[in-house]
């Protein structure tokens, strides 16, 4: 009986465990986290590491924290897209995305990009320049960009909890309750 017992319960967590570590991840995505872009584009690809399930979706941020609008999210088995109607202007941009997985649990993440498409000046007709013209754009320093992005990165970061660490909560909350249990049958004898 006890040996049928200790049977059953190993068997359980073995089907338990692989279910809690099938939670889905970002597998890759278009652009990457980091990425500068140098060209138009008008669509964002994010690729999970399983399949994903209706009501994920994502949200696309300039620097400032204005939500870009996007068109046509579509869902595929492991893939969301979306589309926008303009292409993107020069800048810093963040993706949020929050996805329902296979096993049901929702998962969020984020990652970020810059766009930075030369500009093609059209011929321009010869302007008296006044000095509002003149004055000079504030540029942020690269060491102030590179600060950002590693500020990011650290929150990312900080944010993922690994894996591992639900199951093996669980794993000894079930062997807890087991010994228990054996014990309390074991006094009973």
């Amino acid at each position: 009986m006890i040996k049928k017992l200790f049977l059953f319960t190993f068997i359980f967590f073995l089907a338990f465990v692989n279910s809690a570590l099938a939670h889905t991840g970002l597998e890759s995505s278009s652009p990457q986290n980091g990425d500068v872009i140098n060209e138009e584009f008008q669509q964002i690809t994010l690729t999970f590491e399983g399949k994903v399930e209706q009501g994920s979706k994502f949200e696309l941020q300039n620097s400032t924290g204005e939500s870009i609008p996007i068109e046509n999210i579509a869902l595929s088995e492991n893939e969301i897209i979306g589309n926008f109607s303009n292409p993107l202007e020069n800048g810093e941009y963040l993706v949020n995305w929050k996805i329902i997985g296979a096993d049901g649990h929702p998962i969020e993440g984020e990652f970020s990009f810059s766009v930075d498409v030369p500009v093609t000046e059209a011929p321009a007709k010869e302007q008296v320049k006044t000095q509002e013209d003149i004055q000079p754009q504030p540029k942020m320093e690269e060491k102030e960009v590179d600060t950002v992005n590693e500020t990011k990165d650290e929150q990312i970061q900080q944010s993922k909890m690994p894996s591992y660490v639900i199951p093996t909560i669980i794993g000894i909350l079930m062997v807890i309750v087991v010994g228990s249990f054996l014990l309390i049958l074991k006094r009973k004898k």
